[in-house]
Formats: C-alpha cells, sequence, structure tokens
C-alpha cells in the first residue's frame, strides 16, 4: 500500500478561461482533455506567508486601485500545491458591496517570490462597457500591453495572433460588459513558447479584469540553437508533400438556444509540427521520424451489446458508487452524502452520487453519474487515487495494456455506447507525474469521427479506473458526407494557406528542462484551423474584422449591425435587409429574449422542472417554446390563452414589453400621474399610458416630430434602438447581475 498523504485537498479547474483559445483547437483531435487538476492543501503550519504579506503584494502590482478593499474585507486562502507542480500558491479575495452593487475579486501568488499567477475582478460600474463601448479593441489592447509591463520578468512577452479570434461571446447577452482577451507567450531569442502564456481580458470600459499565467522558470532551461534551424523553405515543402485530411464531424454548442450542432470539417495531418534541427515530426508523445498517419475508425463494438443493468435502484447505484470508491486505508472512511435522480440534457433519467472522503479533520468529495435505465457510468473520477502517493518504483504499464484495460472498463461500465464509438485515432496523453493514461475515444456517426463528442478514460499505472467520462449529445442533424466538397481542393486550400510559425517546445522526458525549436504549421494564420466541407470556408481567421456582415440604415445601422454580429438578428442577405419592415410579436420577442438572457433554464433540484405551458397555442413542440417561457420568467409576457405570434407588434405594446423587463410594471399601472405632451397623445390606449411616458422618459424609446404614433407598427429598426438601450438600462438597474 501506498503512503497516505496528510493533506487536504481541493478541486480547481484545469484551466482559468478568459476567452481566448479557439473552440476548434481546443476540440482539436491533436488536443485531449487532461483529468481535472486537484490542489492539495498545505497545513498553516508549514507557511510563513501571511494575509499582510498578500496585500502587500496586491498593492506593489495594483497601485491604490484596490484602496476601497479594506485588510478585513479580504479573506486568505489555505497554501497549495499540484501534484504536477510542486510550487505553492496562496489566495487572497474579497467580496464587498459598493454602492448597492456586488464588488469582487481574487488573486493566487505563486512561489516563494509571490508572482501573480491569476487574477480576476468584478467592478461596481460597467456602463461604458456596455454597447455602445467606450473603448475599441485597439484601446484595449494599449491597455492589457501597459498592465503587462507592470508584471515583473514580462519584458520578453510577445502578442499571440496565431489563436484565432480572442473575442468568442457564446450567446453572451448584450445586458453584460463587452470585453477584449489577449494572448502573450514568453520568448527566447524572440521566439515565443508554445504551451506558455499570459492571458489578459480588458472591459471596454477600459478595466483588466481577468489574468492568467501559465509560464513556468527558465533558469535552468536549456535551447536548440537558432543557428541550426532547417530553411523554413525546406520544412514547408516536407510538410506540403506530406500533407493528407480527412473529413470529421465538429461539435459546436449555441449557449443561447442550447443546441448542439454538427458541422462537417476537414482537419489537417495529425502532426503538430516539425523539429526545427533534425526535421522528425512532433506528436502528442514527442517526436518520430515516421510520418504521423491517423488511424482509421475501428469500432470498439461491431454490434450493439445489452446495457450493464436495466432500470437500476437506488440501492444498487449506491453498492455500485461503494465499490468504486473503496479506499484500502484506515485512515480514510467513504460517506455516501446523498443520492438525487433527475434529468439530464438528453432527457435521461441518471442518478448522480455525492460522496465524500473523511479524513483527520479534513474532507474532499465529488459525484458519480450513473444513467438509471442502463446501469452505467456517465461521470465518474476516483478520487481516492489522489491520497496516496505514486511509487516512483513501480514500473507503469506499458501503453497497450493500458488501452485493454480502458476497453475492459469500458464494456463492463459503459457496454451499450461501444458500438457507437472507436478505438482512440490518436497515442493517449500520458502524464509522467501521476502515472496516468488519458485515452479519447471519438464517437463515430456515417463512419466518421467526432470532435468534440467523446468517452474519455483515464487509466493508473497500476491498470486501474481513475476517470470515466461518456459524452454523448443528442444531435438530431449530421451533415451529409455526400455534400462535402472534394478533398483534393481543400488540400490545395491547405496548402495554400499553409505558413510556419517558429516556436520553442519543450517536451515530456528524462530532460524536461530542456526546449526544442519547432517549426508549427499555421493554416490562414490560425493553428489547429479547419475548413468547413460543405462551405469550403476557414472554420477560423486570423482577422475577420472586415469581413463580418454590416447592415445599413440612415438611423439604426450600427445597432441593427451589432445585433447582427452578436448572433441576435438572423439575416440572410444583410446588404439587402429592409429594416423598415414591420416585426411580428414572436420574433420581436425572440430578438429582446436572445439580446436579454442566455436562454430558458427552468431548472430545479432535480434536474427541469414540469413543462410549463404559458399559451394554449405554444406547447413544448412549437419552435417559439422556450423563447416564450423565458419571456414569462422574465416578466415580459404573462400567462393567457393565445400569444399571437405572427401579429404585428405595435409600438405601445413594444412600451409595455420594455417596462416589465426593468421591473417598473407597478409605477407604470398609475397611468392617472403621467401627462403625456405628445401631439397624438389621444390615440395612446389609456391602458398604456404610463408605460409610454416611461419608456419615452428613460429614452428607450424615441418620438417623431413629437407623435408617439402608438399603434403604428414596430420596425426592425425600432427594435434595435431600444433593445441597445434596455440592455444598458437592464446592467444599470440589476445590482446583482443576474441576467436569467
Amino acid at each position: 500500500m501506498g503512503k497516505f498523504k496528510k493533506l487536504g485537498i481541493i478541486l480547481t479547474s484545469t484551466a482559468f478561461s478568459v476567452g481566448v483559445l479557439s473552440p476548434m483547437a481546443q476540440a482539436s483531435a491533436n488536443v485531449q482533455e487532461s483529468p481535472e487538476r486537484v490542489a492539495i492543501q498545505v497545513s498553516s503550519t508549514e507557511t510563513k506567508v501571511t494575509k499582510s504579506m498578500l496585500i502587500k503584494q496586491v498593492q506593489t502590482l495594483f497601485g491604490d486601485r484596490f484602496n476601497f478593499v479594506t485588510e478585513n474585507d479580504f479573506d486568505m486562502g489555505q497554501g497549495h500545491y499540484y501534484s504536477d507542480d510542486k510550487t505553492v500558491r496562496y489566495d487572497l479575495s474579497f467580496h464587498k458591496k459598493v454602492n448597492g452593487k456586488d464588488v469582487y475579486g481574487g488573486f493566487t501568488f505563486k512561489g516563494d517570490n509571490l508572482e501573480l499567477e491569476n487574477f480576476f475582478y468584478q467592478p461596481a460600474n460597467v456602463a461604458d462597457a456596455i454597447y455602445p463601448a467606450k473603448y475599441s479593441k485597439a484601446d484595449a489592447k494599449k491597455v492589457a500591453e501597459d498592465f503587462l509591463k507592470k508584471m515583473p520578468n514580462t519584458a520578453n512577452y510577445k502578442l499571440r495572433e496565431d489563436l484565432g479570434n480572442d473575442n468568442f461571446d457564446f450567446g453572451r447577452p448584450i445586458t453584460e460588459p463587452i470585453s477584449y482577451s489577449f494572448a502573450y507567450s514568453p520568448t527566447h531569442n524572440g521566439v515565443p513558447f508554445s504551451d506558455e502564456s499570459m492571458y489578459i481580458e480588458v472591459l471596454a470600459n477600459g478595466e483588466v479584469v481577468n489574468m492568467y499565467r501559465n509560464t513556468e522558470s527558465t533558469s535552468k532551461a536549456t535551447f536548440d540553437s537558432l543557428e541550426q534551424k532547417k530553411n523554413e523553405a525546406d520544412v514547408l515543402a516536407q510538410i506540403r508533400e506530406n500533407l493528407s485530411v480527412e473529413l470529421r464531424y465538429f461539435i459546436d454548442y449555441n449557449y443561447q438556444s442550447e443546441e448542439a450542432i454538427a458541422k462537417l470539417v476537414y482537419m489537417p495531418s495529425s502532426f503538430m509540427g516539425v523539429n526545427a534541427l533534425n526535421g522528425q515530426w512532433q506528436t502528442m508523445n514527442g517526436f518520430t521520424s515516421q510520418v504521423p498517419k491517423t488511424k482509421g475508425v475501428e469500432k470498439l463494438s461491431a454490434q450493439p451489446l445489452e446495457p450493464r443493468k436495466k432500470n437500476m435502484t437506488l440501492a444498487e447505484v449506491e453498492e455500485l458508487a461503494k465499490s468504486l470508491l473503496k479506499v484500502d486505508s484506515d485512515k480514510v472512511k467513504l460517506r455516501i452524502e446523498a443520492i438525487d435522480e433527475r434529468e439530464n440534457e438528453n432527457g435521461e433519467k441518471i442518478y448522480s452520487v455525492n460522496y465524500m472522503y473523511d479524513y483527520g479533520n479534513h474532507g474532499s468529495g465529488s459525484s458519480i453519474e450513473v444513467n438509471k435505465a442502463t446501469g452505467e457510468i456517465i461521470n465518474f473520477w476516483n478520487m481516492g487515487n489522489e491520497f496516496f502517493e505514486t511509487n516512483d518504483k513501480v514500473e507503469p504499464i506499458s501503453k497497450d495494456a493500458a488501452l485493454a484495460k480502458a476497453i475492459g472498463y469500458l464494456k463492463e461500465f459503459a457496454p451499450s455506447h461501444l458500438h457507437n464509438y472507436s478505438k482512440p485515432l490518436e497515442d493517449p496523453m500520458y502524464d509522467k507525474d501521476s502515472k496516468q493514461y488519458n485515452f479519447s475515444f471519438p464517437r463515430i456517426v456515417n463512419g466518421i469521427a467526432v470532435m468534440g463528442d467523446e468517452i474519455s478514460v483515464t487509466i493508473s499505472a497500476d491498470g486501474k479506473l481513475g476517470a470515466l467520462h461518456v459524452n454523448n449529445q443528442k444531435i438530431d442533424n449530421w451533415p451529409s458526407v455526400n455534400k462535402a466538397i472534394s478533398a483534393d481542393k481543400v488540400k490545395t486550400m491547405f496548402s495554400d494557406g499553409l505558413k510556419l510559425n517558429l516556436q520553442y517546445s519543450k517536451q515530456d522526458g528524462e530532460d524536461n528542462n530542456h526546449y526544442n525549436l519547432v517549426y508549427s504549421p499555421v493554416y490562414n494564420g490560425i493553428l489547429f484551423n479547419n475548413i468547413d466541407a460543405t462551405t469550403g470556408e476557414w472554420l477560423l481567421k486570423a482577422d475577420d474584422s472586415k469581413e463580418k456582415p454590416a447592415i445599413s440604415h440612415p438611423t439604426a445601422g450600427e445597432e441593427l449591425t451589432y445585433l447582427l454580429r452578436q448572433n441576435v438578428l438572423d439575416v440572410k442577405d444583410p446588404a439587402n435587409f429592409n429594416a423598415e419592415a414591420a416585426v411580428a410579436k414572436g420574433e420581436a420577442l425572440k430578438i429582446l429574449v436572445k439580446s436579454l438572457s442566455y436562454g430558458y433554464f427552468e431548472y430545479g433540484p432535480y434536474g427541469r422542472d414540469n413543462d410549463k405551458q404559458s399559451f394554449s397555442n405554444i406547447d413544448k413542440n412549437h419552435p417559439l417554446y422556450e423563447t416564450v417561457e423565458q419571456a414569462v420568467r422574465m416578466g415580459m409576457l404573462q400567462p393567457a390563452d393565445k400569444f399571437e405570434v405572427d401579429a404585428t407588434l405595435t409600438r405601445q405594446e413594444l412600451a409595455k414589453w420594455l417596462v416589465r423587463v426593468l421591473d417598473l410594471e407597478k409605477a407604470a399601472k398609475h397611468s392617472d400621474i403621467y401627462k403625456l405632451n405628445f401631439t397624438d397623445a389621444d390615440t395612446i390606449d389609456p391602458a398604456y399610458a404610463g408605460y409610454v411616458a416611461l419608456v419615452s422618459a428613460m429614452g428607450l424609446m424615441d418620438a417623431q416630430q413629437n407623435k408617439f404614433n402608438a399603434t403604428e407598427k414596430v420596425t426592425y429598426a425600432d427594435l434595435a434602438v431600444s433593445t441597445v438601450r434596455l440592455a444598458k438600462a437592464v446592467n444599470e438597474n440589476n445590482s446583482s447581475r443576474n441576467y436569467w
């Protein structure tokens, strides 16, 4: 039995996301997801770092920016380190009310020098970051560069422009502030490091609100000599000569509609680069003289297998959890906290088993998810492995043996999925610190592997199951392979769009302080780029600002274009769009809901609540069902007999919706206290008088020549202007920043 760790464990995310890395790069078949990183707590008696020392460091780096936060407002977390990085980190955070609004922030300092590793901040006033924003991307870039200069040891950092669009909003409501993200990598002799960066996020009001630094000390590092590198033209020729492409499905997720969308794409050869000194091919597990070839699809089972256990009971799932979580130590006590039954996003009933490990004065826990109908594991991570130090004298099992173990566990715990998944197409990632293999088994649809929909399995050095995650998204429409453009045409596009970035890359191995020079392929200006197989367009562009569509209109062009680029407006032909057309109520409601909220999330403690139906003609099969129910939840609509989807929205009706969003309806109902000075005031329905008075006074809707035109149609131009003004009003009046 291994040596027991007498330390507490806290869970952290493997990455600090500020929207810099492209989704395609992250979902690339060349990039496999690592298990969740575990932070191991250090006893307070083992460190001399105090809260006052951390506060002083904040003041040194940020000057008087956080002077409004007193020492009592700050909280210091317990020191911690990671199994793959023994450098101790210290957390400092604060949360307080400023002018009725929540303001909070946090800092993580690393090592004896208390180097700032990450930082986040939510300021009280972000009005200038709401559209129309005060700072442009170019302005924000200057702010980021000034911030970078204040950080120690960053003089050699260089902006990365090969990671794709730096501002993925994922359906961000326009009530939230606009932000810009930038990535900077350290360099040696002017050459950037491939896997090390500092990410900086700047709000459109000029405030830096996020920073994450993923860099290492190079004091003991050695580097390949630039003088010995191969000629770039020769390496370009080498790659082009060996370039190949293959079809894959790529899962793109729309966070507003909660819909997973499958795209058919071409991806280039499965290598990461070429060694600049010897011309060897770079793979996930080092260099090889052989050209990496993607393995063919080989399903884990030719025929569907029976489920593990049909109609799993509570007692059975508890027994399964206990057997999976058993720890061979008298110092640890497993405690099953609760077993909940809920419905997941695919409409499947699952058990969620919440558990704790008690050890000494500490405790750590997580959960296991099991499909009720099949008795199969959906999510499992063996925290018990973290209680024991890895025995360095134990030789880990081989890659092939680990793969056989992984497949064996899948047959035992998730058999009914196996006919839809393939053996790994890429070599597994091997973590030398934890001595674990991480395998990715891609889903197969129409004989093609799916990026972003896979089963991942972690196998420990002794062959035990470390983690199992089944990612099987419900997708109805898969683009037909017959619609794909020719591979030869795409191969030419990749070849023509190919350039090389010279980078320093550190490989896992005995000498993990050495950096190799690598030529990394960049396609159309982006690392890990792909081509849409149905349209022939690049999935990502280095600078697509000139290619973004725009809508022309004399008074609402900017607002219409903004909503279009935020995916709020669905316009097929922006150049010929008629912004003066009347908006139907259903369409207007969809635009407002998409602008102001993330979507319809009506979940209770055990999953989605019983489906509601607020209008007799809008059931759950209606395309506007979720939009309408979200509008009811937001207070914009009230349940009634019918909702007239296709009726034209009038200006006084829009006024009522806007007032309801701002939760001012009680005031609007006192219509007798308002005096309307419009020349057509007598045409306004008395029931709408208070609403019209409020939207007019707040500047949410404009009158024309002192006429409100209450019963006239609302045009797309009218709605766009009112929507962006409403978004700013919502932000200014919503102190808790809950955007539905």
